[in-house]
Order: structure tokens, then sequence, then C-alpha cells
């Protein structure tokens, strides 16, 4: 036996070494020979078999304001839906400027993903950082793929949302207990550290070729697709009992390598995407996936009340096909528990969860009005309850915070038998039956902590450097990254504080899309040591201080956050292994690393709110004596905490004393304590006194001068300028520069130099770079300005006129502005957020506006209603090629809050008919009228409204005119 034991392995060798010898193949290993796909992936990417042409109802292409929660109680989601634009969805992802380096810096160099190889569709474990050198490097050796990176708790979370329709449905957001959910304290995918189904969120980054072969998403979820960058190509076919039992039988064969699966089926579609699209793929349907470019791609995973019956049999496919745990949907069992526990609280008004104590006053009462359910729904219970029926006890896995499971299903029984008759269309109300649970308080969480492995505080030693020469320097923006160059997203919590709080009180946090991903070091930071800056100079002032092309050699310690030259320690800068390499100029110091600290576990804690002690009470728990001071993480007791009644108030009463002794300290200093934000500029300068010769000389004079001046040109100007200082004043004269052309300029600071000194009344900076800075400098100190022209610049520049220093113009240009829209005009219309000293009036600095141009922008039916809230002067009023303007916005604009409109221009807004004319009845002031390239407006009614006019109105229209032509013609025919 051990004779044939020991040969046997030699054998084998025999037969890898012939193996090799004789095939193609024979520089891979056994695994990728394997693996490898013998089927031309290009033959099937170019077969007119998969067009979707020679199929129907393969998918449906919608816009974004069609998909609802009413549409999804109709048809429930059956088919694939494809949107070409995001408008709509309620969707949130980044600009297409944001790269693999971007993720990177997000989720962390050290994250560890799961990288699948394309050719052996094997997964191997690699770094962050290490993927985004593969991604980048233009000689791949072989083909990788990113599919499962989940990026929940990461700095990434904030810059992408899923749609509206999949949070108003989706069970982790509507079923799995909230205090489970705000638990989760790990960023990763570990099944032992998650708190609920963490595949809400996945960011998926492939190469040029990555192939992912047919699959069904686990535990049967819909998935929602954004193409970010590049493009993708999918095969789908539908859910039929037939194509499941074939895809059964494909996976267990052990040939998908040999056998494309679309070639066993009837029906399978082939469908491209590229940048900017989105996908829906509802529950079950098989579906392959090609990447044609490097592209990058977000997308989630979520289960719903309107495929369950899908979902189980995906599930009971996973099961006999003997995926692994970690290729399925954590937690699928207990979340059909929950799902059964939620339509009974709702529809019954009876919980089964051990929280329903804590929640009293968050239950929800029985409903005395009958709630109809879908079909999808009533038929999903059911099926629900005979799946968990089905599984052996082992597998049942009903959660601990279920208190009684068959009272659950009793119940279960008596929701069904109750909509049994349910209408289905009666259930269509566009309401979900599932509201989301309401936030737990603060007493709710504390007395329901959840006792799980990984969630327990650690209390964090005092650092050895808690007391430094220097304080920590707060970090500056970087001003490239994505985060730096986008807007506000006007939706997370701080955005909606801004306009909620105008700007002051609590709303002081950026938002949160707005956070810099790679936040540098201060110019002005200085080495502990030397004392010098990051390019061994005296630290300076940072006004006036040119910044260096080179960057700074300074690094700052992430623990202890002390800042040094490697140098002055001793250390090279290119032989440090402690970078960082998601902060700039950061590392972790020697000091540190010798001593351990950059191995201590700092689990990330849960937010939750700590309570204020008094300055008696924080006393009273100091350590009074030796022995006290040898225990530094001695806790306090309860009754050590709780001050009496009347130590309370005395305590109280403290507080306002000092409270009124630091008002009475503030307001008798004589220093400064707040910079002055108004622009004080001095007196002008006295006249140079001149001789009797000068006196005679008209040249010297300025009245004389200024009139001959008023007819140079700018060029002609210039070389004046440099004769002599007197007439170098006289050049830059305001008189001679009421209007000011900068348009098609690349501005620097020297134009706004330029600017500022000749104090123009009409200014043009048009198609300009102009940014939201600059534009707020300039209307400081440009008091007498009254029309500005902004045409083509961006809408981060434009914000910049809701200032309180914006000077009350009469005429604004901001025609083919992009960016502008309904919200953003409101915003610029509505009074300013900051304030001055000396400024009372509270209103719209805009509100003198006489004359507004906004062609070319994305305004509707709302920006109608802005602009008659807050421009009552206006007379002139610019709306064409505003193509989703109605007549509902003309009927806005025509009340009686614009009395003094005389000219309105609508040419090119091709939803208008001629309903608008009716409107523009009541607009007694209206002199001239623009409908050119109005289709839906006829001739005939233009003549009759300006026929009743009684302005002598004059309206443009190209018809009008032909036909004006036409008649003038046909006079002059006859005559001759």
């Amino acid at each position: 036996m051990a004779d044939e034991s020991s040969a046997l392995p030699k054998r084998r060798q025999l037969r890898e070494r012939t193996k090799k010898l004789y095939t193609d193949d024979w520089t891979l290993g056994d695994e990728e020979i394997e693996g490898r796909r013998t089927f031309q992936l290009d033959e099937k990417i170019e077969c007119e078999r998969y067009d979707l042409s020679n199929f129907s109802g393969l998918f449906r292409e919608m816009n974004g304001s069609e998909l609802n929660l009413a549409f999804l109680q109709k048809y429930g989601l059956q088919i694939p839906l494809l949107f070409k634009e995001m408008s709509g969805l309620g969707l949130r992802v980044p600009s297409a400027n944001f790269s693999v380096n971007d993720v990177r810096t997000c989720v962390g160099s050290k994250r560890i993903l799961d990288v699948m190889d394309v050719n052996t569709q094997k997964n191997e474990d690699m770094t962050m950082k290490d993927w985004q050198k593969y991604y980048e490097d233009p000689n791949k050796e072989r083909l990788l793929n990113v599919i499962s990176l989940e990026f929940s708790h990461t700095k990434l979370e904030n810059y992408v949302q899923s749609p509206a329709l999949v949070r108003q449905v989706d069970w982790v957001d509507v079923v799995w207990p909230r205090h489970l959910k705000d638990a989760q304290v790990e960023s990763t995918n570990l099944l032992e550290d998650m708190m609920y189904p963490k595949v809400q969120k996945y960011c998926l980054m492939s190469v040029k070729g990555c192939y992912t072969d047919f699959h069904v998403d686990f535990g049967g979820t819909s998935v929602w697709y954004h193409i970010l960058r590049g493009g993708k190509i999918f095969w789908l076919i539908p859910p039929t009992e037939k194509n499941l039992a074939l895809y059964q039988e494909w996976v267990l064969s052990g040939k998908q390598s040999d056998v494309f699966f679309g070639d066993m089926v009837d029906r399978c579609g082939r469908i491209s995407l590229t940048a900017g699209m989105t996908l829906f793929i509802p529950t079950g349907w098989i579906h392959a996936v090609y990447t044609p470019q490097d592209s990058l791609v977000f997308g989630g995973n979520f289960l719903h009340s309107f495929g369950i019956e899908k979902q189980l049999k995906v599930a009971q496919v996973e099961e006999h096909t003997k995926v692994p745990q970690k290729f399925r949907y954590p937690f699928f069992t207990e979340m059909l528990w929950y799902v059964l526990e939620r339509y009974v609280h709702v529809l019954l008004g009876r919980s089964h969860l051990e929280i329903a104590e804590s929640q009293k006053q968050h239950s929800i009462p029985p409903q005395h009005q009958h709630i109809h359910i879908t079909p999808f729904e009533l038929h999903g219970l059911k099926a629900i309850v005979m799946y968990l029926h089905s599984l052996p006890s082992t597998k049942k896995n009903v959660p601990e915070l279920i208190r009684d499971p068959v009272a659950l299903i009793h119940d279960v029984r008596c929701l069904v038998e109750q909509h049994r008759h349910d209408n289905s269309e009666a259930a269509i109300t566009g309401y979900a039956v599932l509201p989301p649970p309401p936030p737990l308080t603060i007493a709710d969480r504390e007395r329901l902590r959840v006792a799980r492995k990984g969630f327990v505080k650690i209390p964090r030693l005092p650092s050895e450097k808690s007391e430094r020469a220097f304080p920590r320097r707060r970090r500056t923006r970087c001003k490239k990254c994505e985060a730096c160059t986008r807007q506000d997203c006007r939706e997370c919590v701080y955005c909606q504080d801004m306009v909620k709080f105008g700007g002051t009180g609590r709303a002081k946090q950026t938002c949160l899309m707005r956070q810099c991903l790679r936040p540098m070091l201060p110019v002005t930071s200085a080495c502990k040591i030397c004392q010098l800056d990051g390019w061994k100079q005296p630290p300076a002032p940072l006004m006036g201080k040119p910044i260096p092309n080179i960057p700074s050699k300074l690094m700052e310690c992430s623990i202890c956050f002390d800042i040094v030259h490697p140098e002055c320690i001793g250390l090279n800068y290119d032989e440090i292994t402690t970078v960082n390499d998601d902060v700039p100029n950061s590392w972790e110091c020697p000091q540190c690393c010798e001593r351990g600290r950059n191995l201590e576990y700092r689990p990330r804690q849960q937010k939750s709110r700590s309570r204020k002690l008094s300055i008696s009470s924080a006393g009273s728990s100091a350590p009074t004596s030796d022995s006290d001071t040898t225990t530094p993480n001695k806790q306090p007791r309860l009754e050590e905490i709780n001050d009496s009644p009347a130590e309370a108030a005395d305590n109280e009463r403290r507080t306002i004393m000092r409270n009124h002794l630091a008002m009475q300290l503030i307001a008798g200093t004589s220093r400064n304590l707040i910079r002055p934000h108004v622009v004080v500029r001095p007196a002008p300068p006295p006249p140079i006194p001149r001789s009797d010769e000068d006196e005679s000389n008209l040249a010297y004079d300025k009245t004389v001068m200024l009139s001959v001046l008023r007819y140079l040109s700018v060029r002609e100007l210039f070389h004046c300028a440099l004769v002599c200082r007197t007439w170098a004043r006289y050049c830059i004269d305001p008189s001679l520069w009421k209007k000011l052309d900068m348009s098609h300029i690349c501005l620097e600071p020297s134009h706004l130099t330029f600017i500022v000194r000749r104090q123009p009344e009409n200014l043009k900076l048009d198609w300009t770079n102009i940014n939201k800075k600059q534009l707020v400098w300039l209307l400081t100190r440009l008091p007498q300005l009254r029309t500005l022209s902004l045409q083509g610049c961006t809408w981060a520049a434009v914000c910049g006129l809701r200032t309180c220093c914006c000077p009350p113009l009469t005429m604004l240009d901001l025609s083919y502005v992009t960016g502008l829209n309904d919200v953003n005009l409101n915003e610029v219309l509505s009074p300013p957020t900051d304030s001055r000293p000396g400024l009372i009036d509270k209103t719209s600095r805009l509100k003198h506006l006489k004359y507004l141009f906004l062609a070319g922008c994305d305004i509707t039916d709302l920006g109608a209603r802005y602009i008659v809230e807050h421009l009552s002067c206006l007379e002139s009023l610019d709306l064409s090629s505003c193509g989703r303007l109605t007549d509902m916005g003309v009927a806005q604009l025509a009340t009686q809050k614009l009395p003094n409109l005389m000219s309105l221009n609508l040419a090119s807004c091709r939803l208008l008919t001629e309903t608008t004319l009716d409107h523009l009845e009541q607009c007694k002031a209206l002199k001239h009228l623009d409908l050119r390239h109005t289709t839906q407006v006829s001739t005939q009614a233009v003549i009759r409204f300006a026929a009743k006019s009684e302005h002598n109105l004059h309206v443009t229209d190209v018809k009008l005119v032909e036909e004006k032509k036409r008649k003038i013609s046909e006079i002059e025919a006859i005559i001759l």
C-alpha cells in the first residue's frame, strides 16, 4: 500500500507533464485550462440572433418621471427597464470626472477587493491600491474584474444615492429593524460584521474585454445599474420555468466554459448601454455582461414586495445548485420573517417584535379604513409562509427579536383571509403599504443595545502626546478632486439646514457631497523642529504668498498629528514605508510606530449623543487621590453623576452669571473681534498743484480732455495713459467706461483689477471663465453697476449673484448659462443669505430688474412662478428656446403681478398653444411679442390677438411675416 500511494503522485505528475507537452495552452496552469472559454465571445457580440429587433417584450424604455410606486403596484417589476437619462429617477451619482483614483480615496487603499479573473471566472483578493495600478496600466497581462465592491459606510456613500423608487420599496429600508441597521459600524462585507443585508450600493470597475458569464443575482434580488463611464453589453433571458430549469441544469453540468447559455434558450436579447444610461433588471432574469471599454458603474441590489414568488424561486435554485453562503443574500430567511411581521404590524396593528414595548409611541394603530393590497403582495405573503414551512427546523432562522413565530404565522393567515378579495385596481394608490419605520429615540438605543461580535465599545486610552507644543492644523481643500469641483447636492442634512436656517445658526457643515477627498496641509504649516514650511522657507502669511509648483515635504502623523520634515528626524523621504496613500502629506511617524500606537484597534463608534455633564459633576468625577490617578479609565457611578435639584439650580445660576460676565467683557473691550466685511474706499486724492503755465494749457484741463478722450478707442486710451500721470488718471475716469465688454476673454486677476478701476455701469462677461469667487469680488467693488451680462457662463459662477453686496441691477442677461434650472433661478432671485452692517432691506437684491434674459435655459412653469414672485418691476423678459415652458407658465406671467411687462420673447417654445394668447390678453402693457417657431400657434390666432391690443402690439411670427410679404407682392403685382 505504501508503494502504491507513493507511486500515485509520480503518475499524476507524468500525466500533467504530458498534458502540457501536447496542448497549445502549455503556459497556463491546470485551473486556468479548466476554466478557459472554448466559445468565441466576439461572435456572440455581433451575432444577429440576439438583436432585440428579433424579440418583443424583453425590455421597456421609459422616462424617469414615469417610474413611480403606482407603476409598480399596477405592473410590478416584470421586465427590464431602460432609462437613457437619469432625470426624474431621484438618482444621485458623481460626475463623469469621477475616476478609479477617487474610488480608492473614498474606500481606502488597504480595502481588500474580491477580484474575478475573467478567463477562469475564479476570484482572488487584491488591495484597492494594487487594483488602481492594474486598472491604469496600459499593458495588462490578464483580464480582471471588480463587481462586488459594496461601499456603504465609506466616503463614497455620500456621492451615490439609489433611485427614489428603490428607497421606497427596498426591504432593507422599510422592513429590517432600524436599530440593527444603525448599529452597523464596519465598512467591509464580512458576514460576521454585518448588522443588516449590506447589498444596497455597489461600485463595479471593469477593464475592456471583461466578461461575466450568465447568472442570476443572489436571492432573486432586483438590481439597478447606472453607467457613469464607459459602456456595457447585456444578454437578457426571461425567468420562465423552462429557462430556470435549463439554467439549473447548465450550472450543475460544469460546462459553463464550453456552452454559451444563450444558445440553449429560445429568447435571449442583447442590449448595449453607454455612459449616462440606467438599467433596472427584475427578479430572476438570467443575464451576462460584457465590457467593450473601460467602465465605472454604480448599482445596487434590493428585495421588494412585488416579486416575492420569483425571489423565493431563485432561492430554491441557489439551494439546488449548492451556491456557497458567502455568495448568497445575507440574512435572507431572517428578512422573510421581518416582512411577515411588518405586514401584520401595519395592516392589523399587532407587533411581534421585542422592541414594541419600547416603541409604543411609534406603533401603528389598526386601520379603520380597509387598505387594499396588490396581488403581488397577497400571493407573495402566502408564498413566504409556504417557503418557511418547507424549511427544516435547523434552517428556519427565526430572529431573536420575534417573540412568538407561531402566533405571527397565525396572524399572517388572518391577514391573507381578510385581504383575499381585495380589488387590484383599488390597490393602485401611489402610496406604500409599508412606510419606513421611524428612527429610534436615544432612550430606545440605550435600552436596546445589540450584543453582537464586533459591536463592543472599546475605550480609547489617553495618548501620551495629548499635550503638544503645536495644535493640530486643520487641512484645506485641494480644489481638484470631484468633491471640491461639484455643486451642493441640496438634499443632504447640511444643505437642508442651510435652507432652513438661512446660512446661520447650526448650518456650518459642508455639503456631504462636497467634503474634500484629499485635504491638503495649509501652506502656512511649519515643521515642529526647524520651524520652516514645506519648501524650507520661513512661514509667511497666506496673502500674497506664491504657492510653489513642487509638493510640500512636510509630513503629518495620522496618530499624534505632529508635523515634521522627515529629514529633520534623520529619514529619507523615498524610503518611508508608512506613508498614507489616501491623504497627501500623511504618514505614521517612527515614534508612534515604535510605541505600537499604529497597531491599536480603534473601531468606528456608534453615533449617539453623549450626556453633557455639568461643571460640578465633571469635577466630582475627577481623581482626588493618588489611588484614583492610577486608574484613569475608571468611570463614575450613576449616583455620582446625577446632581440633586438644589445643586442643579445652583449650577444653572452660575452658568447664567458666567454668560453675563462674558458678554460684559466682550462689550467693554476696545479690540475689533470681527473683521469688517464692508469694502471701505478712501477719499479721492487731492488735486495736483499746477503752476500758472499749466493752468493756461488745455491739455491738463479735465473737462476738455474728457471731451476729447470720449471719442477714442480702447487701444488709443491705453496709449494716452502712457503720456503722463495726469492723463493716466483721466483715462480711467468712469465716464469713459460706462460700457465695458470683456466677452470671450480668459479672465485673469489683472483683468478684474482693470474692471474695478474703471467702474463701468454696463459690463459684459459673456462666455468667460469667471467663477463665483471672482464674481462676488467684482460685485462688491462695483456699486454703480446696473447692467450685467453673463451669457454662456456656468451656474457655479452665476450663483455668486446671491450676495448682499450685489448692486441694484436693472438688466441681467443669463442666457445659455449651463446648469441654470428652476431651483437655481429661485436661489438667485431669493434674498441673500449673508448680511453686512447697515443693510436693513432683507428682500432680493435683484428686485429692481427691468430686463431679464433667460434664453436657452432649463426653465419650466415653476421658474415662471419664481419670476412673478420676485420681479414685480419687470418690463422685458426673454424665455426663448425654453423648450419645457407650457401654457401654464405663460398664464402665471400674465397675472397682475407684472403690470409693466411690455416685451415678451417666447420664440422656439414649441409646447405653447393658442391658449397662450388667451392668457396674454391680461397683459395690458404688452407692446412686443415674439412667437417665432411656435408650431402650435396659427397665424389667424396671432392676427386676432394683435387686433385686440390697445398699444399697437407688434407680434413677430414667421408665418405672419411670410403672410405680409405675400400680400405685399400681390398688391405690387396688381399695381403693375
